[in-house]
């Protein structure tokens, strides 16, 4: 680990993360009483899920206040992170609503445009300059941390009030007008769509009970429907029902077909011959 004291600021860098992280998380980075701590995992391979090539960083952030119990970096999807930078301000340097710091900190949030990204790509460089950086200005330093991360708190606090004064039925139609979208994707989970919309999976979870789903099942529903739609259309005859199976998210064979029968009451070759739509079973 790497520490900079930037004044009112201290950055800690820990690279790399590996299993030292715990070990360094209790002893060194327990959130102080009146600070903020923002912590941002740098994950060295990008997201399948959203299709990026290359050796583009993925960034997760998490906003953490007293009390916080050590941190599981390995996220669904991403794997374990190879870099981790940790800010920690006064929070009288960044004035926010009464009740904001819980509203932030229900989980991580994923870094992919906007004020986060401008925060992750300043740290990320001052974690790979940090040896040139012990003898430069940090009265400079210290502020323009202070400033990009009070431009990131404030639009997290927009972004999720927003989104918990949103009706529950809006929010589950966005959810699923999300699912619908990316039905194509292997990938596609419960953990990755709550993320996407930074909430946690129990809500997620809850918010389909609701609706008297599961997420799961709507996924699975939803990628049937697609494969049983395509099986009866004549501009798919030349595609094989493994293709269409993989097309809508289906990986294993198997499952597909058992799953298939289980629905409709018919396999899905069965159903490519007859060529006329069935109802679901039960």
């Amino acid at each position: 680990m790497r520490v900079l004291d930037l004044g009112q600021v201290r950055i800690s860098v820990m690279k790399p993360l590996a299993r030292a992280w715990e070990r360094e998380y209790r002893t060194l980075l327990q959130p102080t009483p009146g600070a903020w701590l923002i912590l941002l995992s740098f994950h060295p391979e990008p997201s399948s899920f959203q299709g990026r090539e290359g050796t583009h960083r993925e960034v997760t952030a998490f906003v953490l206040r007293e009390g916080t119990p050590p941190l599981d970096l390995s996220l669904p999807g991403r794997g374990e992170a190879d870099l981790a930078v940790v800010v920690q301000l006064p929070r009288s340097a960044v004035p926010l609503p009464v009740g904001a710091s819980r509203n932030l900190t229900r989980g991580p949030v994923p870094v992919r445009d906007g004020p986060g990204v401008v925060l992750a790509r300043f740290l990320e460089g001052v974690a790979d300059q940090h040896a040139m950086l012990e003898s430069a200005p940090v009265g400079r330093l210290g502020s323009a941390v202070i400033d990009l991360s009070a431009l990131f708190l404030t639009s997290m606090v927009d972004r999720r009030e927003v989104i918990s004064s949103s009706p529950r039925t809006e929010l589950i139609k966005e959810i699923k007008r999300f699912v619908v979208r990316h039905l194509n994707e292997p990938l596609l989970s419960p953990a990755l769509i709550a993320a996407e919309h930074h909430i946690s999976v129990r809500y997620l979870q809850y918010l389909f009970q609701q609706d008297r789903q599961t997420v799961r099942g709507f996924i699975r529903e939803q990628r049937l429907e697609r494969c049983r739609a395509d099986l009866a259309d004549a501009s798919h005859a030349g595609r094989t029902v493994g293709e269409i199976r993989a097309r809508w998210g289906f990986q294993d064979d198997a499952v597909f077909g058992r799953v298939f029968k289980k629905t409709y009451g018919i396999s899905p070759g069965e159903y490519r011959k007859v060529g006329h739509p069935i109802t679901p079973v039960g």
